[in-house]
């Protein structure tokens, strides 16, 4: 979600400016766009977010704005790449004003959702033919009220990356299916430390790693995402075992030194690099950040599992694939049929294929083809990614509950500041003050439960 796979890079470059050219107002041919453009000038601004999630996406993006071109001559594209930091407060001036982009970014559900709350966003399900939507993955997570109100791109999930050759050293034997009991993976970190060997390795300066954490096991005691809603709007209470009881678990693995002593010195991508350069046994990968193991550690020394299980809910044997960043049209766009024709465009086989080239990253359309993928580690992500139901945790809370309460709790555990109970009461304590300050939004979280 909105904070985890999707901010692990920092800013992005200064802005990308390209004409795009097309035809006339006639509908297209197939595999050309959706319904067309108009026949008079259209400007269209895009305030565009992907390339920290998927190094590569602004050069594809380019390129297809100039293959749009060809297609609607009369249509011209500003691509404004958003910064990390900024991208939802940027978006939050622009809807209080009622002007802005046509095109914007946000992450999935949440992020998303909450500008649908304040009437800044068009369903998109209003402007794509259902027939072209059905191939859309993961819509599910910006679905409301029965309509679908963001598009998806691409997925990312979170694996749990193993060196081979630490394994071996060691005396550990990689899981015989797709992952780890919990106890199974604390008996590998035991030996891994007893053979001199960092268990697991990350960082946690930025509170991402803490994040991935949540998100992949702090859910596992719950059937549903709708159950974490529960807590959000104070049916239930952040201090139940039921919702922040694992991190006795990562209080644990920090305190048995399973974790990099260097932790909070290093933000989560420094510390996977750490994996990376085979100085630990195993770490949180993306899809991105495992090709580049693979490449300099070698293809026949890294493995990738599912993340351990803990928990006994339904979610324990979820998924974790998100479409991470999702892309919307605004309500107040003057173009909006040409702004969700440019968004199917994306989703054409042309494209489709580009989208991998550029960037190694799992499209999010069942017509993306899977033969494109090669690495055998990579397959077996993108079979993750797109195996049963899919749940990425942190979509479900609201950005600031995010960002003062999961985020610093994580940090807390990490940095042996605080116990358990402590990062327990910080979440409690965040959501109550939000639930304070907004009524009205926590109005909109209950909707979620309806």
């Amino acid at each position: 979600m909105h904070t985890s796979i999707q901010r692990l890079g920092g800013l992005l470059a200064a802005g990308l400016i390209v004409a795009a050219c097309g035809g006339s107002a006639a509908s297209p041919a197939p595999g050309q766009g959706g319904s067309g453009a108009a026949a008079g000038p259209v400007d269209l601004t895009f305030w565009y977010w992907a390339e920290s999630d998927a190094p590569g996406a602004d050069k594809w993006m380019a390129d297809t704005v100039t293959a749009y071109h060809a297609l609607h001559p009369n249509v011209t594209i500003k691509v404004d790449p958003q910064s990390t930091d900024t991208l939802q407060s940027a978006f939050q001036t622009a809807a209080a004003s009622n002007s802005g982009p046509d095109i914007a970014s946000q992450w999935a559900t949440g992020p998303v959702l909450s500008f649908v709350w304040t009437g800044a966003v068009s369903a998109i399900s209003d402007l794509v033919p259902a027939d072209e939507m059905k191939h859309w993955l993961n819509t599910n997570e910006n679905t409301y009220q029965g309509k679908v109100w963001a598009a998806p791109m691409y997925l990312l999930g979170i694996g749990l990356a193993y060196n081979k050759d630490l394994f071996a050293k060691a005396g550990v034997t990689p899981p015989t299916g797709d992952r780890w009991t919990w106890d199974e993976f604390l008996a590998a970190c035991a030996k891994l430390k007893a053979a001199g060997i960092t268990p697991f390795v990350g960082g946690d300066k930025n509170g991402y790693l803490g994040a991935w954490w949540f998100a992949n096991v702090g859910g596992q005691q719950l059937d549903s995402a709708q159950d974490l809603v529960q807590a959000v709007v104070g049916n239930k209470s952040f201090t139940d075992p039921k919702y922040t009881g694992w991190y006795s678990e990562l209080e644990k693995l920090v305190k048995n030194g399973y974790v990099n002593n260097d932790v909070m010195s290093l933000d989560l991508d420094q510390g996977v690099r750490l994996f990376q350069q085979g100085k630990g046994a195993m770490a949180f990968t993306s899809d991105g950040m495992l090709a580049t193991a693979v490449s300099q550690l070698g293809g026949d020394k890294v493995g990738v599992m599912q993340p351990p299980k803990w928990g006994s809910g339904k979610l324990a044997d979820a998924g974790n694939a998100t479409q991470s960043i999702s892309f919307f049209v605004t309500k107040w766009s003057a173009h909006q049929k040409e702004a969700a024709d440019f968004l199917q465009y994306l989703h054409t086989p042309d494209r489709l294929k580009a989208w991998y080239a550029a960037t190694g990253v799992v499209a999010a359309d069942d017509r993306f083809d899977s033969s494109l993928i090669t690495v055998p580690q990579l397959q077996q992500m993108a079979k993750f990614e797109t195996t049963g139901p899919q749940v990425w945790l942190e979509n479900w809370i609201p950005p600031q509950l995010d960002g003062d309460g999961d985020i610093p709790a994580g940090q807390t555990i990490f940095s042996g500041s605080g116990s358990a109970a402590d990062a327990g009461a910080l979440w409690e304590r965040v959501a109550n003050t939000w639930r304070s300050a907004h009524p009205d939004e926590v109005a909109n979280w209950q909707n979620l439960l309806k």
